[in-house]
């Protein structure tokens, strides 16, 4: 099964090495390869440019500007009007990037060496218009913040130009953690190399990409199954959910329990009660503290069975023998943070025999109280589900670390906690002690509301329920939300979307998901993502 890997920037250049020294596929070849590639794409995408205006290219330095070299030729050979600006003395350029700008002085390309931006700028004035730039300007090979000349091209770039083609990432972008340094193309199009980096998704530079393809540079398969970061595609998630049997009953699909809720704040709960059954669980249990059960009894679906959480010690004894009746449980959403759930948190983590799903306020008790062990004492699976302010109380850090270093966060809390955990955003991101990453990229604005969280959980908990295990009952939940968030967003504009619009498009998601599920796969050569 084909799956798309995903790379830091190192584990590219590691990739690009061996592949020259243990099967002699070299740098000149590499960069023909992804030249040859992104010029047809940029044909395709593009038809028109360069057959009445000039198409320019923009090169700085390293290898992008070589790909921009290779670009530029190619598209002169194909019959396009192309000026290129190289913003680094040609004399300066090494290896495969000197000879490629070595061929386009012998083909007489109209190349023009740029020392100050203003010289850019005079031009576009007299010039007129223009169909289409190229950018590759620095790519991953990026190190700073962008500064001198290279930020002055970037910021008359982005001013002049509506459309921006950018060879492996727009420049100003960090290919591992997506963050802006200083600024950044704005590309409409964006042709990455082999294999994508985490940049290409991860906020805020994935605003900034336009559309992505990735396009093969004839790297040997092996590397595409190696690694130990994937992007979330549909078959992947189809072929994980359990074929349900047509003669079964209530029972056979699970029964879960779902704890939270306080006063003023039962709808979080209620809603993750719906979630579950929506996702598939056979039964559901809605529990809250004694003071919260009313306004949870008005809110439940009919379908569910509530029950009031007991809150002395002789009731968390008799509470523990009623767990194992139980196939999952999901607990945290809008819980609140009162002594008594402290001890029914350690009590679940202690005596429940089946798998857990912990969210917002249980989270936030493991934190403040470090639980953390609990956790990893644990035999069945246990699913954290935080976002970023949650997970940098789980890890101890500071958000803005959570936010620059995601990956390091993500290792660092199932190191604590030896726990299936995602962290939630525009671009999920999935680990297990035992299991590879996995990320999920599915952009929605709509889904940016209050509830959508607790939809998630409750998505994963009737998974769960079901018999789908750890990590993929996550994989699962976290895809099929995404795909009824757009569903929603479809029908009722992202500016409009609520929780509940989430969980009425959950049987759409899983019929649209089964019908992907049969579809061929794409042609390796260039996949649009």
């Amino acid at each position: 099964m084909y799956q798309l890997r995903i790379c830091t920037n190192e584990e590219m250049r590691t990739l690009d090495r061996t592949a020259e020294t243990e099967m002699g596929i070299g740098p000149v070849l590499l960069m023909e390869n992804a030249g040859r590639a992104a010029s047809e794409i940029i044909v395709r995408e593009y038809p028109r440019a360069g057959l009445d205006q000039e198409i320019l290219v923009f090169a700085g330095k390293g290898n992008n500007a070589g790909d921009a070299f290779v670009v530029a030729r190619q598209l002169l050979g194909l019959g396009r009007k192309v000026r290129i600006f190289h913003l680094v003395k040609g004399s300066d350029y090494k290896g495969a990037t000197s000879e490629n700008f070595k061929i386009l002085q012998k083909m007489k390309a109209k190349l023009t060496h740029i020392v100050e931006a203003q010289e850019i700028e005079a031009f576009l004035a007299q010039a007129g218009g223009f169909d289409l730039a190229i950018d590759g300007i620095i790519g991953t090979g990026l190190k700073g913040d962008l500064e001198g000349h290279f930020y002055d091209v970037v910021e008359i770039m982005n001013r002049h130009f509506n459309e921006i083609v950018s060879l492996d990432i727009p420049t100003g972008v960090s290919g591992d953690s997506g963050q802006v340094k200083g600024i950044a193309i704005e590309a409409s199009l964006t042709i990455s190399f082999g294999f994508p980096r985490l940049g290409h998704f991860l906020p805020p530079g994935a605003n900034t990409r336009g559309k992505l393809v990735n396009v093969d540079i004839s790297l040997p398969h092996r590397f595409s199954v190696e690694g130990d970061k994937f992007l979330l595609q549909a078959k992947t998630v189809a072929r994980k959910i359990l074929r349900r049997d047509r003669y079964a009953h209530k029972n056979t699909f699970g029964h879960v329990l779902l704890i939270g809720g306080s006063p003023g704040r039962t709808g979080a709960i209620a809603m993750a009660t719906h979630a579950a059954l929506r996702t598939g669980a056979g039964l559901a249990t809605a529990a809250t503290w004694g003071d919260s059960i009313r306004d949870l009894v008005s809110q439940v679906p009919e379908e569910a069975m509530t029950w009031s959480i007991p809150e002395s010690e002789r009731g968390y004894e008799k509470h523990s023998e009623q767990l194992s009746q139980f196939s999952a449980l999901v607990m945290g959403p809008g819980m609140g943070n009162r002594p008594e759930a402290r001890r029914l948190l350690e009590n679940v983590l202690g005596y429940f025999p089946g798998p857990v799903v912990l969210d917002a306020d249980a989270l936030n008790l493991i934190s403040e109280h470090g639980m953390h062990s609990l956790c990893q004492r644990r035999k069945a699976p246990t699913v954290l589900t935080p976002h970023p302010g949650e997970m940098a109380r789980l890890v101890g850090w500071k958000k803005e670390q959570v936010v620059n270093d995601p990956i390091g966060a993500l290792k660092r809390s199932v190191d604590l906690t030896h726990s299936v955990v995602l962290l939630k955003g525009a671009a999920t991101l999935m680990l297990s002690p035992e299991e590879t990453m996995y990320l999920n990229h599915f952009p929605n604005a709509g889904m940016a509301t209050a509830g959508s969280g607790d939809v998630l959980a409750g998505m994963i908990g009737g998974l769960l329920a079901q018999g789908i295990p750890g990590f993929d009952a996550t994989q699962v939940g976290v895809y099929l939300h995404s795909l009824a968030g757009a569903r929603a967003a479809r029908k009722v504009s992202p500016r409009g979307m609520m929780a509940g619009d989430i969980i009425r498009s959950i049987p759409g998601a899983y019929q649209e998901l089964q019908k992907r599920y049969g579809e061929e796969e794409e042609p390796r050569m260039a996949r649009l993502l």
